[in-house]
């Protein structure tokens, strides 16, 4: 873990680095990966700010807090980036059940000189292509097929990267 802590209107003191760098620490249970950990620590006026910034492979967790005492904002803000790192802990592995408990797949025989090819057998609906969009937008699938109610053609409808959809309908002619 790379943590950078910065001072501002405070004077910079190695006891409030050590601190923060071993509370950070603690986080390391949660975070695989590279990650980098920006903390500024501050003064206005009677009010000490603790803000930290987590950049975990791509993933930010941000979180301002502020106290009279400076130990109180570090200990609150860590408090409150330990939640988020618990509730994205948990989220994570939700879909990752979710994931796994979809459809059990199964190993089609290896041919030589290809890799291993999992096979998944799928209702094919029928459906209008308005409602077939409708389902593939409220679901986190990116890939649906369908018998086409207007032409009685199979539908295979594709969401790419960028979020658009695509329609392919295969010539069975």
């Amino acid at each position: 873990m790379q943590i950078s802590v910065t001072f501002r209107q405070i004077e910079p003191s190695e006891a409030l680095k050590n601190y923060v760098t071993e509370r950070l620490n603690k986080f390391k249970r949660y975070l695989d990966g590279p990650v980098e950990a920006h903390v500024v620590l501050g003064q206005e006026k009677f009010r000490h700010l603790a803000d930290v910034t987590i950049d975990s492979n791509g993933r930010i967790i941000k979180g301002r807090e502020e106290n009279a005492d400076m130990y109180a904002a570090i200990d609150l803000v860590m408090d409150k980036i330990d939640m988020q790192l618990k509730k994205l802990r948990e989220k994570m592995r939700d879909k990752g059940d979710r994931i796994r408990a979809a459809a059990p797949l199964k190993a089609v025989e290896e041919s030589p000189g290809l890799p291993p090819i999992r096979r998944k057998r799928v209702e094919v609906p029928a459906l209008e292509l308005a409602d077939a969009v409708e389902m593939m937008q409220s679901g986190n699938d990116n890939l649906l097929v369908f018998t086409n109610v207007a032409n009685g053609a199979l539908g295979i409808l594709y969401r790419r990267q960028d979020g658009q959809f695509v329609l392919v309908e295969p010539d069975l002619s």
